[in-house]
């Protein structure tokens, strides 16, 4: 059982040989029961007998142990109380002793170090996403004509995995890949992304190496490492014509192909500084042709589809005809 820092209660966050029914209701406040009470004074409680013990709570149910006696002990880290580690014996007639109580102590103590560890990487992690996701930003106050340009681009990446049904934990890397795509633009000179007119040869060539230098700046960071081919990649055409290494079809990692309709869609829906932003319309017009070309296919209809069922919607809420917003 852990302790929630929400509601301060204890919830049992794993078991083995226990209903679904008491795993999802069961819930102790610090001083209610065994759990309770060791949650309470970081003190072990042995029962010898479950059955007849008072200060066993069973959260009115009627369920039965499978032994006689049973074991809390705290999952502490220096003065706090991360939460119990329960045990009841498997054997209804083995009744536990004192060196059981001792034992299983020391790897309360063990797991509540690996919980710790847990929690610090896990902040670790949302403090290093934090200031990527500031990174970017800065990239978008950078480049004016890009505004929001980041965080448009994560929404769009998580309603394009969930259209094609890829799992959980690969629709959050793409949406990091989105948010983090231009990131190495942070090392291009801001005359050349400001420029209003055509770029140099020698300038093109300096814009493609934003993907390279986005990759060294996130490959380094172990829980990111999946998103760095996706940001290196974001520039690779489906027919093999892109950068920075020319990949062909499903050479390129999916959620690039994913990060490239979504950074086309959004640069020509953006005010740029040679040109104003053009339609939807006319966005998703370019999107459809250049689909098997510079984009994949299933990627470009699955946005299309999104893009529609938005504007539908819209028109639903708003009393406009069908395709007003310029979809159909």
């Amino acid at each position: 059982m852990l302790l929630s820092r929400d509601t301060n209660e204890l919830v049992i966050a794993a078991s083995r040989g226990l209903p679904p029914e008491v795993v999802s209701t069961t819930r102790l406040k610090p001083g209610e029961g065994i759990a309770g009470r060791v949650a309470q004074s970081g003190k072990a409680i042995f029962v010898e007998d479950i059955e007849t013990d008072v200060r066993f709570m069973t959260s009115g149910n009627s369920m039965r142990y499978p032994s006689r006696s049973f074991i809390c002990v705290p999952l502490r880290m220096k003065e706090r109380t991360l939460g119990v580690l329960n045990i009841s014996s498997s054997d209804p007639v083995r009744q536990f002793e004192e060196r059981d109580v001792r034992l299983l102590t020391i790897l309360a103590d063990q797991a509540a170090i690996t919980l710790e560890n847990m929690e610090l990487y896990g902040n670790l992690q949302h403090f290093y996403l934090e200031m990527v996701q500031t990174l970017a930003r800065a990239i978008d106050a950078k480049d004016s004509y890009t505004h929001d340009h980041a965080d448009r681009a994560r929404s769009f990446a998580r309603m394009i995995g969930r259209k094609l049904r890829l799992p959980g934990i690969m629709i959050q890397h793409i949406e990091y890949a989105a948010l983090m795509h231009d990131i190495g633009k942070i090392g291009i000179d801001e005359n050349i992304l400001h420029k209003p007119g055509k770029l140099t040869p020698e300038e093109v060539a300096v814009i493609r190496k934003h993907p390279a230098i986005g990759n060294r700046i996130i490959a380094p960071v172990a829980f990111l490492s999946p998103v760095a081919p996706m940001v290196l990649y974001h520039q690779e055409w489906y027919n093999g014509q892109g950068y920075p290494e020319g990949l062909v079809g499903e050479e390129i990692p999916l959620g690039a192909r994913i990060v490239a309709v979504i950074d086309a869609y959004d640069a020509m829906t953006s005010d740029r500084p040679y040109r104003k932003a053009l339609s939807r319309h006319i966005a998703l017009a370019e999107l459809k042709k250049c689909a098997g070309t510079q984009f994949d296919p299933k990627v470009v209809n699955a946005f299309v589809e999104i893009l529609s069922d938005e504007a539908r919607a819209m028109d639903a809420q708003t009393g406009g005809q069908p395709g007003e917003y310029g979809l159909n």
